[in-house]
């Protein structure tokens, strides 16, 4: 097995200001990721993402031999939730260095870890679903600009 050095991953630094009911009374609620960037340029990434157009492409074949249309439907729409949270837990795994937060949970707050960033993407509220939306967002724009930067840099 070849063992090639690396390329540094550019870091991210993202941070959100959340609906006020979330956070302590009083404070402005937030959240803020370290992360690296995520894309072609993150070849751990990069392999999370291929088991889950495998997993994918499993749950389609699955869907396709569910005759009751309900059965099917519901069967998708978990299957979707279920890759999402994947999604975001390959993310977690390859990108996020560190996360802080101060949303309250059950009267004190968050403890940012792996369990609980992905529990978020699961909580109905807009704005919170939307922060980790550009948050993953911010994680591919930073593999484009790698990949521009690279671009240049064989042009020239």
């Amino acid at each position: 097995m070849l063992k090639l050095k690396s390329r540094d991953l550019p870091l991210i630094m993202f941070r959100r200001e959340l609906p006020a009911f979330l956070g302590p009374e009083g404070e402005t609620c937030y959240i803020e990721i370290d992360a690296r960037a995520g894309g072609a340029v993150n070849p751990a990434y990069q392999a999370k993402l291929e088991q889950l157009g495998k997993r994918a492409r499993v749950m389609q074949k699955k869907v396709n031999k569910i005759a009751n249309e309900d059965e099917q439907v519901d069967f998708e729409f978990d299957g979707t939730i279920d890759l999402n949270l994947k999604w975001f837990g390959a993310i977690y795994d390859t990108c996020v260095i560190e996360w802080r937060s101060n949303i309250i949970n059950d009267d004190a707050p968050i403890v940012c870890n792996r369990e609980n960033f992905l529990a978020l993407t699961e909580v109905r509220v807009p704005e919170l679903a939307k922060a980790l939306a550009d948050f993953k967002a911010a994680t591919e724009e930073a593999a484009k600009d790698v990949e521009k930067d690279d671009a240049a840099t064989i042009k020239n």
